[in-house]
């Protein structure tokens, strides 16, 4: 799929074409700070009301239509969201905007940053009220590139709760069975909530490798067939605890004070299974691998919240956000080599713990009729301690073994001070503007490293309008970020991260202390328009970031433990655009007389390029694909019955990479189905299947040595199975 200079120039003249309409409809709009202003409406009565009306344009995903499909987990049910993208499998998911991951994509729970370690399937799809996704910058948060996604859990309800929930499904023959409890009701002022999971997920992901490896002018001298196995069986119970409490004043004012708490407890058992043999060439050093790894989890994230809100509609607010986690390691490996004779057995024990405390005050105010400002502050201490002690058993005629005891600990230290100004210029345009400074100190040390201290002040300004121009032509929008991207802990300690197995294609990975933050300009645009029935949304985004943060891959063929090493580095700027066309709406009279029909479908277009690599084929960011379609849509079928179906396709992904590398993807997609029957009020039975039809995920990795024979080339082939998964769930008050 080679990339075309007419491609680039194509992709950046839709951004200029989609931003033009709203700068000329801003030239012709007079601002006056004069003007009357717009009443503001606390409630909206739809998502794309809500969308429309927001200057930011967030898009909020409702707990409705995150179940539409039954209890299929978060992921499946961010991978029907419009504009986003859902990569990986097991605790590897990673979520996308704009088709940037790799921390392009800022996730955040209840408005705070994820805390390490976190994965997306902890969080029990029940538990969550909304999802609100913002494209682009904030100033409550610097650290989004490509936007933020907030994942709101459910607060204390208002109204007497009972609920169980229960959900029974297969993938591959493993059994996916989780119980869920929700009781709550009101105490005088007060609410009080009490959720609770139990949850028994075992999943398994067969795949096939194919290594090969040409010398100079030759054709292929070296074929190694891998058939891999990993399973993984998770046991976890999860308890959310929340109580809110809300006093009304008689001048109109109000207090308001509100917990959080969220408690998960995970007993996981991974197995990988690796079986090789040779096709063509000598055989590998090991036939046979087995890692056994078990992990033993514990996550505690407790919230403090308070707000006082005035009789004029001040409001100032106060946080405390606090989080433990700790998760216990025991992994055995074992290898043996073509005749079954061993030639590696290495223990690993690990603990790891990471602890954050998070402080934010906010303060909201009218200035006059035409602005609203937003004043606010955050302090952060985050901390991670981490201990790998490993230990080998000397093997006859096998490599010396690997006697490690390291020890790890990283502290982050954040401040920052936003501002923020909502100004209502006109009946039918308002903007916005602002300013966030952070400044951000990390302290990593070791055992077997120098300690690395990095310091980073950041600023990020902020300016956006939304117009509304007369006759019913929509709503305009554009916006300028800057935003920041921060290199994680173990991107810049100087530590070894080794696979089973050393190859040009799985090499091992070290820290960089030398790595400097990523920086963004983003400029996003968008319209949204239609009428109740039908909704549409055009947006686009330009993004310029410097000091890329990319890999370069050394060969050192004097090191038997790390032939292959690869590092991070800052390599220049990239820049990246992004063109995205919804269309949402409903029928009364759908595909059944008499029966509705609501439909959604997407279609995003996205371009990348390296400057560095500019002369390939391909200098897009890796793993980015160049489209992506879907389609969701909900059919009445009687008064108690509903069924819904979602098709999710994305194109083949090529990426050219430092170190004469390339990866590839290849085109990915699936259809989800589901079935609900509702015999009476507050009860529902739905049967559900995902990834119909879904072809198997497969990565081409390449990468070519300059030897002094000449050039090799080796080539590995990923073949992930895909295979359906159903759920049967059931859920009822008592």
């Amino acid at each position: 799929m080679k990339r075309t200079q007419r491609a680039i120039v194509w992709s950046r003249l839709c951004g200029c074409a989609l931003l033009s309409p709203g700068l000329s409809v801003l030239a012709q709009t007079p601002a006056t700070a004069t003007a009357p202003a717009v009443e503001r409406v606390e409630v909206r009565s739809s998502p794309e009301q809500q969308r429309r009306a927001d200057i930011a344009g967030r898009q909020v995903v409702g707990r409705d239509e995150l179940l539409s499909h039954g209890q299929s987990g978060l992921a499946d049910a961010l991978r029907r969201v419009p504009g986003l993208t859902v990569e990986g499998r097991g605790t590897g998911l990673e979520v996308k905007l704009g088709g940037l991951g790799q921390g392009y994509t800022q996730l955040m729970l209840n408005g705070d940053p994820v805390p390490r370690g976190f994965a997306l399937e902890s969080i029990p799809l029940d538990s969550i009220e909304r999802i609100e996704i913002v494209r682009g910058g904030s100033v409550q948060t610097a650290q989004a590139i490509a936007g933020s996604i907030n994942i709101v859990t459910r607060r204390a309800p208002a109204l007497a709760t009972r609920d169980v929930k229960l959900n029974a499904g297969a993938q591959q023959g493993r059994p996916l069975l989780s119980a869920g409890l929700n009781l709550g009701d009101r105490w005088g002022t007060a609410q009080w909530g009490l959720g609770l999971v139990l949850s028994h997920e075992d999943g398994v992901w067969p795949a096939t490798y194919l290594q090969d490896r040409a010398e100079g002018a030759q054709s292929l001298v070296q074929r190694v067939r891998t058939d891999k196995r990993e399973t993984s069986l998770d046991r976890a119970v999860s308890l959310n605890p929340r109580w809110s409490w809300k006093q009304e004043e008689v001048d109109g004012s109000q207090w308001q004070l509100s917990t959080d708490h969220s408690l998960r407890h995970s007993l996981t058992d991974d197995e990988v299974h690796d079986r090789r043999q040779a096709v063509l060439g000598a055989p590998p050093a090991q036939t046979v691998s087995d890692m056994d790894m078990h992990f033993k989890t514990t996550l505690w994230r407790g919230k403090l919240q308070a707000k006082r809100r005035e009789a004029d509609g001040a409001s100032t607010e106060a946080r405390l956000t606090t989080t433990w986690s700790r998760r216990l390691q025991h992994a055995q490996l074992l290898g043996r080599d073509i005749t079954l004779r061993p030639v590696q057995d290495q223990v690993v024990d690990g603990q790891a713990d990471d602890q954050s405390l998070i402080l934010a005050v906010n303060h909201q105010r009218d200035l006059g009729a035409a602005h609203r400002l937003d004043v606010g502050a955050e302090l952060e201490q985050a901390r991670r301690r981490e201990s790998r002690v490993q230990d080998g058993r000397e093997l006859p005629l096998a490599p010396p073994p690997q006697d490690l005891d390291e020890r790890y600990d990283a502290v982050v230290q954040r401040r920052a001070l936003y501002l923020q100004d909502d100004w209502t210029v006109s009946p039918g345009t308002a903007a916005q503007w602002g300013l966030r400074l952070e400044q951000l100190n990390t302290d990593s040390s070791g055992n077997v490293f120098e300690t690395v201290r990095q310091s980073h002040r950041l600023v990020g300004p902020l300016a956006r309008v939304s117009i509304k121009p007369e006759g019913g032509w929509g709503v305009f929008k554009l916006g300028l970020t800057r935003g920041f991207k921060l290199p994680e802990p173990r991107e810049v300690m100087p530590r070894r991260f080794t696979p089973i197995e050393v190859s040009a294609t799985a090499p091992a990975m070290t820290g960089n202390p030398l790595l400097r933050p990523e920086r963004a300009l983003s400029v996003d645009a968008s319209w949204q328009g239609g009428e109740a029935a039908s909704h549409w949304v055009v947006a686009g985004a330009l993004r310029r970031i410097d000091d890329v943060i990319l890999d370069q891959l050394s060969y050192r063929p004097n090191d038997p433990n790390y032939p292959w090493l690869l590092e991070r580095f800052n390599g220049g700027r990239a820049w990246s655009a992004s063109v995205e066309v919804e269309w949402s709406g409903q029928r009364k009279q759908g595909l059944i007389d008499g029966q509705p029909l609501r439909w959604k479908t997407s279609l995003a277009l996205y371009e990348s390029r390296l400057e560095a690599l500019a002369d390939k084929p391909n200098p897009s960011i890796a793993g980015q694909a160049p489209w992506q379609f879907k389609l969701n849509a909900t059919q009445t079928l009687a008064p108690t019955l509903t069924t819904t179906w979602g098709l999710q396709a994305r194109g083949a992904a090529v990426a050219d990479q430092f170190s004469e590398r390339s990866l590839a993807l290849n085109a990915r997609y699936g259809l989800d189905l589901s079935l609900a029957w509702q015999p009476r009020p507050r009860q529902n039975w739905t049967l559900s299947v995902s990834r119909l039809g879904a072809p198997d995920d497969v990565a081409t990795k390449t990468t070519r040595v300059t030897s002094p024979t000449g050039p090799v080339d080796y080539r590995t082939q990923e073949t992930w199975s895909r295979a359906p998964r159903w759920r049967l769930g059931f859920e009822s008050d008592f």
